[in-house]
């Protein structure tokens, strides 16, 4: 019944992400006491400004708090394992990302597990005009191919059990990928210096080609063009350079 209702109401609405919320609240009636827990959380605060959205896959109840603390709320399941997981990863590196990654800490709740996040200033991607972008492309697609190479190559020990085979070894457009990484990045709208790096949850030890067609995808799909020939011009040399020094 709650999805029937969910779906007449949210069909009425055209904006896509209040169309999601709206689902998400009346399919999930503990979104409500989610944002009482964030409501106590900020008692002491002298204000109170709260936003809330529904994560990627309706997976996760995001609320944001002051522009200082994000929440991730599961919805899902109890949110452990992907809590712990990402927490580790985050971790492992916060010490090597040439791009800052927010803290994160996670927060047991009664039966669940909640992320809290420092929050990232900056703009997404999709905040800022492509013909704006378009102008910065060269020197947004650099640093993003400096993150790729930099995260791709590392080994850190302390997550090799999160491999498929712990002894496998990073290569040419292979390695450590953070998942997704055609807007999960904030940006500076004076320098257009990428300012942080969001979202671990999804990051693997991989092969880079399916994920960066996806981002290929939809970075062509919004207008924002010719970002994936910058970054795999800049990744190329990156990569062979750096081998061609390690002989």
């Amino acid at each position: 019944m709650r999805h029937f209702l969910s779906n007449v109401i949210s069909g009425l609405i055209l904006k896509k992400s209040l169309r999601d919320k709206v689902r998400t609240m009346i399919r999930y009636p503990q979104t409500h006491e989610y944002i009482r827990y964030v409501r106590n959380f900020a008692r002491n605060m002298k204000k109170q400004n709260i936003k809330s959205m529904v994560g990627y896959g309706c997976k996760n109840f995001v609320i944001v708090l002051n522009d200082k603390y994000v929440f991730k709320f599961p919805l899902l399941n109890d949110g452990k394992d992907v809590s712990v997981r990402e927490g580790r990863i985050i971790q492992a590196f916060q010490k090597i990302s040439p791009i800052k990654i927010p803290k994160m800490k996670i927060i047991p709740y009664k039966n669940i597990y909640i992320r809290q996040y420092e929050f990232a200033k900056g703009a997404l991607l999709t905040d800022i005009n492509p013909k704006t972008i378009a102008m910065h492309r060269a020197h947004i697609a650099k640093q993003l191919a400096e993150f790729l190479y930099i995260i791709g190559k590392s080994d850190p020990v302390e997550i090799r059990d999160l491999k498929n085979n712990p002894k496998d070894k990073p290569g040419f457009m292979y390695g450590w990928f953070q998942g997704d990484i055609w807007q999960n990045f904030m940006l500076d709208t004076k320098t257009f210096d990428v300012t942080f790096f969001i979202d671990w949850e999804e990051t693997k030890f991989m092969d880079f080609n399916t994920s960066l067609r996806v981002a290929s995808h939809n970075w062509d799909k919004f207008g924002y063009k010719g970002i994936i020939v910058d970054l795999m011009q800049e990744y190329a040399k990156l990569y062979f350079q750096k081998q061609g020094k390690n002989k």
